[in-house]
């Protein structure tokens, strides 16, 4: 269908836009990518840091030759602290419950945590992302994309990430004067309180007898 190849191609573009907000903040060698969809983001930001990225969903929506895992949507199938960033960039708004997304995605990080999250200032922004989600979302992968399920305000993510003790490292808007008019873009770059010392952090990825979980892998290829 045309229209969604035109979704496509948009997706690819502001995954280069996304990647470029983000690159700045990753820190460490592994990252993980939560609520990847298609992947674009991460090959991207391979591209720009030479970070070694793991991009997971709930479905296999990949269309980036990048190390893809599909999960259940509540246990990531990675060790404690397996990845030195994690980044949930426009994901938790799908989420039923966002805090035990975003309580598994602390879980397996081991020092930052960054997200960008759509969010609302008033009934009419809100009413705007729920159509503009809903349509977007439509025509990817034939509907099989979460549907939003839990936009909030600025302050209602802040006092959720406040609450797991992370450190707040840079908070932004993002985008243009005229893609804020209906849509909200927040960058939060998040620290954990403290970096915890011990196993390095490539021996917690992947299933190799030792951590017992699942590797991330897979190269799939570009559409």
């Amino acid at each position: 269908m045309f229209l969604a190849r035109l979704i496509r191609a948009f997706l690819r573009r502001y995954a280069k836009i996304e990647a470029a907000a983000v690159a700045p903040f990753i820190v460490g060698r592994r990252a993980l990518d939560l609520g990847a969809g298609e992947g674009y983001v991460a090959r991207e930001l391979h591209g720009l840091t030479g970070a070694w990225i793991c991009s997971v969903d709930v479905g296999g929506f990949r269309r980036a030759a990048v190390p893809y895992v599909t999960y259940d949507g509540w246990r990531l199938p990675f060790g404690d602290e397996a990845f030195d960033t994690s980044l949930m960039l426009l994901a938790l708004h799908h989420c039923a419950e966002p805090e035990a997304v975003l309580d598994e995605a602390l879980r397996v990080t081991r020092r930052r945590l960054i997200v960008i999250e759509s969010v609302y200032r008033n009934r009419l922004g809100l009413f705007w992302l729920w159509l503009l989600d809903g349509w977007l979302n439509g025509y990817r992968h034939d509907g099989l994309m979460s549907a939003a399920l839990a936009f909030r305000t600025r302050e209602e993510w802040q006092r959720l990430f406040a609450s797991r003790g992370l450190r707040s490292v840079e908070t932004r808007w993002l985008g243009p004067w005229w893609e804020r008019l209906v849509h909200h873009p927040l960058l939060c770059v998040l620290d954990k309180a403290a970096v915890p010392s011990g196993v390095p952090v490539d021996e917690r990825v992947g299933l190799n007898g030792r951590t017992g979980e699942w590797t991330c892998s897979g190269s799939g290829r570009d559409r």
